[in-house]
């Protein structure tokens, strides 16, 4: 016995939405990079550092906010935020953290590939204290006692 053609479309469509919502596909979902933190007993000279991890999609703003040291980024964050709300647009994750502190891995998550994940790392010495992170690896981010720096994880 032959289906007719509009009862199977629906039953097709019915059956891609069960699949959809029990997450056995994944369409449009992207992995999420793993960042692993390693924080120095003597990270930014024995005082607690703040750190944000900023993704930006929007393609004006992540050229202005590729330029900030990390003393602009936390002096203007705020106001960033209010003028960029939707979380397509700017995302950001805010952390503080003391010297020789263990932090488990962060997972970034994201609902599309972002133009730019940024961190900045609020220390107390003078200097950009930002660092690029690739959103298609994973990361390795290192809290010295004077910068951050950051680095893809090798496979």
């Amino acid at each position: 016995m032959r289906i007719p053609f509009s009862r199977r479309l629906v039953c097709s469509i019915y059956f891609a939405g069960i699949l959809i919502t029990s997450g056995c596909i994944r369409s449009g979902l992207r992995a999420r990079p793993s960042v692993a933190v390693s924080i120095a007993r003597d990270a930014n000279r024995n005082q607690p550092v703040a750190v944000d991890i900023v993704e930006i999609d929007d393609k004006d703003l992540s050229k202005d906010v590729a330029k900030m040291t990390a003393t602009d980024w936390f002096q203007k964050r705020d106001q960033i935020k209010q003028d960029f709300p939707k979380p397509k647009s700017l995302s950001v994750r805010s952390w503080e953290w003391v010297p020789g502190q263990i932090v488990p891995d962060i997972n970034v998550p994201m609902r599309r590939r972002p133009r730019l994940i940024l961190v900045f790392a609020n220390y107390s010495t003078p200097g950009p204290h930002r660092a690029t992170l690739d959103p298609a690896k994973a990361s390795t981010l290192l809290l010295t006692r004077e910068d951050l720096k950051a680095a893809p994880i090798a496979k």
